[in-house]
């Protein structure tokens, strides 16, 4: 009920301000405590059910004073809040509907009517406004408080849920309420009619308070909604267009969740309330804020989170701000920001600008946008050029890029392939990949091919021109001649329009039948007839009607230009524009495509670097992009191809299953089925064999094996592949035949059933026809049979074929009539696979080895070797030994007629026919030569494994049968150590037992019985190669081998390179078999290797060198400097031997790492890219085992560091930067730091100071690297006067403060100022006060040095035979026998 009142109520801007009595303003009489509020709530209660308004309030406003002013959160308190908010609640209805009643009558309410009810509103609303601020606080800190109990899991947990019931839906029916009150005319409350600024402010500010509390969720979205609808009520209404910006833009810097809520908030106020000019404003605002704030990534996030979500859902909105501000926002120093903005150009792009119609503007607009985007590929942060180059990529899946834009597009993602970070060079071989995939040209991209079309359209096009030019040439002519055949036509088109102005005619002819009627007509110049017939051709048309419709004068212009254009046919122009139009667009498609391909193609060298990367994702990234790229056809993919295979022995198992799955994208993908498939698969196969080089036949090889296994590879192919290997398959020519031959060697390695099923075809092929005329056939045969041999069978247990078989002659007869046949060109391939054959697959393979042997002595001495007949030359060859003893073949008396070949004529004779009394010819020396090493290591091998594990399997099944007797347990123990035995070496054996011979002996186990047996078996294979293959008197080895050492000693006399070749690796084969004429020979041996020019000799002599250290590490380990050495020498092939054999012997273990492989660290600037590679992946090999790379480190930065090598400095920090980038244990870089920096003091030049601080500055430092850093910094504070040292050193500071956690922030501070301090000028007695401290650590380092120095006294190095220490001729970059006195670091097995 309205009662009179004379106060006014003034919104408090502090509500103690409410307590005191000033003039007639309303103020609260008491303040109610916690323990009164309860029984006043009940008044309170009592008077809101007995009133019909609201204007208790002013009786009962005190009471809800004190609840807000109370500052009690216990339950009860709680209680009174949410009673208090009941009772307000129902309040403010009675009061809207007051209002309503009020307000909304024809007349104005009278003075006092609206002074109370100004008063009733403003305090009603007041205390509902600040009730329910309350009660959010409160809720706030209680939950606050539930969060920090579970965070430290504490047992009892605030009830806050209990104490709240549905607080979130009270609170948005209070927002309904307060909508449904702003929808009043509430300004006629007061005079004049304009609300007051702060009870509006009031209202609007719950709103603000609200998204600040509560994110948004599914089942409180319609609050938010209400919120804007309020905020747009008033801004529409009550003048808070400029209020509304600057809250919204404190409301986002500072809250997180907020970013969806308000950009859905601004929608709403767009399309409810038409208020747009507010998101410039706000736009405006966060460009300025950025500008100010750039720094601070927590505000940069917020702003970029509600600008993604704005464009998202509006981006017709924020286009056009985006075209006056988007260089503003690219501008912001936060890479996040830039992302976004980069994001929401690209979502603009795609959703509204890819239409075919776009008017000029958006054309402008799009192209802008677009070039913000290309721009930002070289942003100067790697997060941005990623993020650029995603869009990109983006955008291509979306057909949203211009073809204008495609190729530079692709040039600069080629040119990203060389970033920095991983990040950029993944997203952009993605973009490349994605261009290539749905490139808008062709399905193949071959360059040549491209360029050919080209060419020929070019060529049709400059014809199509010269054509054109002379039909306008006439038409000029025609046209010159027009206008007197005009005036000779007007009078009878004028006077048969007159005349016959409506004509119809029947459709019995076409317009082709007319026209050839009408031509002669014009040359003939009957005019009335021609346009009689022009008027029924257009009458024909449909034209009559249109033409009826305009003036006579209209109408004879109208028929003069059809006559004019008959004319023209008449007179033979046919102007083909529309052809031309065409042509010239072919070229241009074509001459984008090679502009596109020739893109594309320049990034594949860069590629196959990537290939070899140490970081996965550019190593897959890489080969998804080459497989691509081969499948487009595009040119150099296959020389990447061919790379890929060499990550097959990648320890990385992605890596490896990468290559896999992309070759069998290539080799087995078709759209075709059953025989078809099988049939393109093989030549997809027989193809990429034919470019492959011999060194990645065997990563082949391995990949084949496994699309055998899992059945990529089946029946179908195999069949295939027989047919064209044995020509049944029509077409197959001779190359695809011996490329299905090598692959059925491969596919056969990991299914010997390929071959056991088809010998009988296999035998027959090799031994006919064919193979006599393609000897490479036959050997590939033999080797395709020796897959015959189950790989899994453990006891290596199979059927060996007898010496005096059919096919096993037919074998030996193909053996001879290729050896003395002089123009064979792989010799030595086919006596590979044939003495490969028979120690594999014949019985007694030695005997049939020296019978091959003896036949080509004896054809040698009854040919060649004897000046006419003799009786004593009639020698059997097959007497027993004491005859064969004395033969005059087997004498010393051969040999001076060997060394006759030294005559040049001797060299080059032919051996085509018999020649009694002459000299055998060279090639047949060096074959004989050649058989006789690969005899002799296929026996060795023969002993080794075959005989060994032949008589060690007899002696352990006798063995398992004794114990069967015995029990059956022994006897399933005996077969588990049988299974575990077999398939060994002799050689392994001993090793093993050797090594086992000095560990300390227990009690003899029974199962272990049979090692003794084991051990006396490998003993006699041993003393079998040591004493008896060489040296037993009446071996053939005995007498051969001196001729062998005799052509070697004397290559001024045996000129022939093959001849020295051959000799030479035959003697490394000899001396791979017995330890004792290995040691004996070995200096002559590195004579060889340092005295001769042949570099295939010096190749073939590191690779026996390999072989020899296998064999014998012992007696090598003095002569390994020879093998450093080789990398040194000038020539390429020789250097890449050297450094695969270093490789493979380091990594096997069989070479010590020393401080030589400095050497090797060289390789990885060599000029040659394979040396290069394959150095980079023998450190990164070594790396990831255990220490050794970081114990030789210091020894490979001295050495390197040494200035008597003079290695230039741009290579010396290519090799350190690759090299201390494989280091990543931070102990190991804390160590490395410190003995960097001990390094200093002793470093006698600039270049050698600043070598230490570049290496410093590679390395990545935590806070205790740091320390070591600062603990050293008297070794080289004076070093930092270097301006690059110095430089270096900033260079840490730099990259240390990227990402870095406090702790490390304040290390690095603190190095800093150290590091200026050094710069500053010190007085004399600070410098005097700086030595004196600085002289006891000096000290401590001689005495630590000198310590070392002793120690070394301890040891002698061993001395090298003179030959060891000779120096080899050619050498590239030799380096000076002296060593560097300043080395100080040393290794530390850490």
């Amino acid at each position: 009920m309205e009662e009179e009142h004379d106060f006014q109520f003034i919104l408090p801007l502090n509500p103690t301000d409410l307590v005191n009595s000033c003039g007639d303003q309303y103020y609260v009489k008491e303040v109610y405590s916690n323990k009164e509020i309860p029984e006043k709530l009940l008044e309170c209660k009592s008077r809101l059910n007995h009133s019909k308004d609201a204007f208790y309030i002013f009786e009962t406003f005190d009471t809800y004073f004190s609840i807000i002013e109370s500052s009690g959160t216990d339950a009860a308190s709680i209680k009174n809040m949410m009673r208090a908010f009941d009772l307000l609640y129902v309040t403010v209805d009675k009061l809207r509907t007051g209002l309503s009643e009020t307000l909304g009558g024809k007349e104005p309410p009278s003075n006092q009517t609206r002074n109370s009810h100004l008063n009733l509103t403003k305090m009603t609303l007041y205390l509902q406004v600040n009730l329910v601020k309350k009660i959010d606080s409160v809720a706030q800190r209680a939950m606050r408080d539930q969060q920090l109990n579970v965070q430290k899991k504490r047992g009892k947990q605030s009830e806050t849920l209990e104490q709240y019931p549905d607080w979130d839906v009270k609170r948005g029916n209070f927002l309904v309420q307060l909508f449904n009150v702003l929808q009043l005319p509430l300004e006629r409350l007061w005079s004049p009619p304009v609300a007051e600024e702060d009870f509006i402010s009031m209202l609007c500010d719950i709103c603000y308070r609200t998204l600040e509390l509560s994110p948004l969720r599914n089942d409180n979205r319609h609050i938010f909604n209400t919120i804007f609808q309020i905020l747009g009520t008033c801004i529409k209404r009550f003048n808070q267009a400029m209020t509304f910006p600057a809250r919204i833009l404190q409301i986002l810097r500072g809250t997180e969740h907020a970013a969806v809520t308000v950009a859905n908030g601004i929608l709403t106020l767009h399309e409810e309330y038409g208020i747009s000019s507010v998101f410039s404003i706000l736009i405006k605002s966060i460009v300025e804020a950025l500008k100010l704030d750039s720094a601070d990534t927590t505000v940069s996030k917020h702003f970029s989170a509600f600008l993604l979500e704005f464009s998202n859902i509006a981006p017709v909105l924020i286009i056009p701000h985006l075209s006056k501000l988007g260089e503003e926002l690219l501008d912001c120093q936060s890479h996040m920001l830039r992302n976004t903005v980069l994001q929401i150009i690209a979502d603009a792009v795609i959703s509204d600008l890819t239409a075919e119609d776009l008017s000029e503007e958006m054309k402008e607009v799009r192209n802008e946008f677009l070039d913000h985007l290309y721009d930002h590929i070289l942003d100067v942060s790697a997060h941005v050029r990623s993020k650029a180059l995603h869009i990109w990529v983006h955008l291509k899946t979306q057909h949203a890029i211009p073809l204008n834009y495609l190729s530079k597009v692709v040039a600069e993602a080629v040119g990203r392939l060389e970033d920095k970070s991983s990040l950029v060079r993944k997203a952009a071989m993605q973009l490349i990949k994605s261009t290539l995939e749905s490139n808008p040209f062709s399905s193949k991209l071959s360059l040549e091919e491209l360029l050919q079309k080209h060419k020929t359209e070019v060529e049709i096009m400059e014809k199509l021109t010269e054509h054109l030019e002379a039909e306008r040439k006439k038409e000029e002519e025609f046209n010159e001649q027009w206008g007197d055949t005009a005036q000779e036509m007007l009078p009878h088109i004028e006077e048969h329009l007159t005349e016959f102005p409506n004509l119809e005619f029947d459709k019995e002819e076409t317009d082709e039948e007319l026209l050839e009627k009408i031509l002669p007509l014009l040359r003939a110049k009957d005019y009335k007839k021609v346009f009689i017939l022009v008027r029924k051709i257009d009458f024909l048309a449909g034209n009559h009607e249109a033409a009826a419709a305009l003036k006579f004068e209209e109408r004879v212009v109208y028929f003069l230009a059809l006559l004019k254009s008959y004319h023209l046919l008449a007179a033979g122009l046919q102007l083909n524009n529309e052809e031309m139009v065409k042509q010239i667009k072919t070229v241009q498609f074509l001459k984008d495509s090679i502009e596109f391909t020739t893109i594309v193609t320049d990034a594949y060298p860069k590629l196959q670097d990537l290939l070899m990367s140490k970081t996965n994702t550019d190593v897959l990234e890489a080969v998804d992009l080459f497989t691509t790229g081969y499948m487009f056809g595009i040119c150099g993919t296959d020389a990447g191809m061919q790379k890929m295979l060499m990550l097959v022995w990648s320890s990385d198992k992605e890596k490896r299953d990468a290559v896999s799955e992309a070759y069998r994208r290539v080799l087995f993908t078709t759209d075709l089925q059953a025989r078809a498939h099988a049939i393109r698969v093989v030549q997809n196969l027989s193809k990429f064999l034919a470019i492959i080089d011999y060194g990645h036949y065997l990563s082949l090889e391995t990949l084949m094996a496994e699309w055998v296994h899992s059945g990529e590879i089946d029946s179908a192919v195999i069949q295939v592949l027989f047919e064209r290997f044995t020509l049944k398959l029509e077409g197959t020519t001779s190359n695809e035949a011996r490329l299905a031959l090598e692959l059925l060697i491969m596919a056969s390695k990991a299914k010997h059933s390929i071959v056991t099923a088809n010998t009988a075809i296999i035998e027959d092929i090799a031994v006919g026809e064919r193979a006599r005329r393609e000897p490479r056939l036959f050997a590939g045969c033999l080797r395709l049979l020796l897959n015959g041999i189950d790989a899994n069978n453990n006891a290596k247990y199979y059927k060996r074929h007898n010496t005096d078989a059919e096919f096993v002659q037919q074998v030996k007869r193909f053996f001879f009539d290729c050896f003395f046949h002089q123009k064979l060109k792989d010799f030595d391939g086919m006596a590979t696979s044939v003495f490969e054959y028979m120690y594999r697959m014949c019985q007694s393979p030695d005997v049939l080895s020296q019978e091959l042997l003896k036949e080509l002595l004896k054809r040698f001495y009854k040919n060649w070797l004897v000046a006419g007949a003799s009786e004593s030359a009639d020698v059997d060859l097959d007497a027993d030994k004491e005859n064969e003893n004395d033969s005059p073949l087997t004498q010393h008396t051969t040999i001076p007629y060997s060394q006759s070949l030294a005559i040049p004529q001797t060299q080059t004779q032919g051996g085509g026919s018999p020649n009694p009394g002459g000299r055998m010819p060279v090639f047949m020396v060096s074959r004989f030569v050649f058989c006789i090493g690969y005899m002799t290591i296929k026996e060795m091998i023969f002993l080794d494994m075959d005989v060994y594990n032949n008589m060690k399997y007899r002696e352990e099944l006798t063995a398992q049968q004794e114990k069967d007797t015995r029990t059956k347990e022994a006897g399933r123990k005996a077969a588990q150590q049988l299974r575990r035995t077999l398939n060994v070496s002799a050689m392994e054996v001993r090793k093993r037992l050797s090594n086992s011979a000095a560990e300390p002996q227990q009690e003899p186990d029974e199962d272990l019985v049979g090692a003794t047996a084991e051990d006396n078996i490998a003993e006699e294979i041993h003393a079998i190669c040591e004493d008896m293959l060489m040296y037993d008197p009446n071996g053939l080895l005995h007498w051969l081998t001196p001729v062998i050492i005799d052509i070697c000693k004397k290559p001024g006399e045996y000129r022939d390179p093959k001849l020295q070749q051959a000799a030479t690796l035959t003697l490394a084969r000899l001396m791979s078999v017995s330890s004792r004429f290995c040691e004996s020979n070995m200096s002559f041996l590195m004579n060889i290797l340092n005295l001769t020019t042949n570099i295939t000799i010096k190749c073939n002599t590191v690779v026996g060198l390999s072989d020899l250290t296998f064999r014998f590490p012992n007696i090598i380990e003095p002569w390994t400097g020879f093998f450093y050495a080789q990398l040194h020498e000038t020539n390429t092939e020789l250097r890449l031997t050297a450094i695969k054999m270093l490789s493979h012997l380091i990594l096997n273990e069989m070479i010590r790492v020393k401080a030589q492989i400095s050497d090797m660290a060289l390789c990885i600037v060599d000029e040659n890219e394979e040396i290069q590679n394959i150095t980079k992946e023998f450190f990164k090999e070594i790396a990831n085992k255990s220490n050794i790379l970081y114990n030789v480190l210091p020894d490979i930065i001295s050495r390197l560091g040494d200035t008597h090598l003079r290695l230039e400095e741009p290579k010396y920090r290519i090799i350190m930067a690759y090299i201390l980038g494989l280091i990543q244990k931070d102990r190991q870089i804390e160590t490395l730091v410190e003995k960097l920096c001990l390094r200093f003091p002793v470093a006698r030049v600039e270049r050698q100071w600043r070598d230490i601080a570049y290496c410093l500055s590679l390395l990545s430092y935590n806070e205790r690297s740091l320390n070591k850093l600062l603990d050293n910094m008297q070794h080289y504070r004076d070093k930092v006067q270097n301006d690059e040292v110095y430089q270096s050193f900033r260079l840490i500071i730099s990259n240390t403060n990227k990402l870095a956690k406090p702790e490390l922030k304040a290390a690095v501070t603190e190095f800093e100022t150290r590091l200026n301090e050094c710069l500053a000028v010190n007085d004399p007695s600070a410098e005097a006060a700086d030595s004196s401290q600085t002289d006891e650590p000096r000290s401590a380092n001689r005495t630590r040095a000198a310590a070392a120095n002793k120690k070394k006294k301890g040891g002698r190095k061993p001395t090298l035979p003179s030959a060891a220490r000779r120096t080899g001729r050619g050498r590239r970059n030799a380096r000076s026998p002296q060593t560097s006195s300043d080395d100080t670091l040393s290794s530390d097995s850490d």
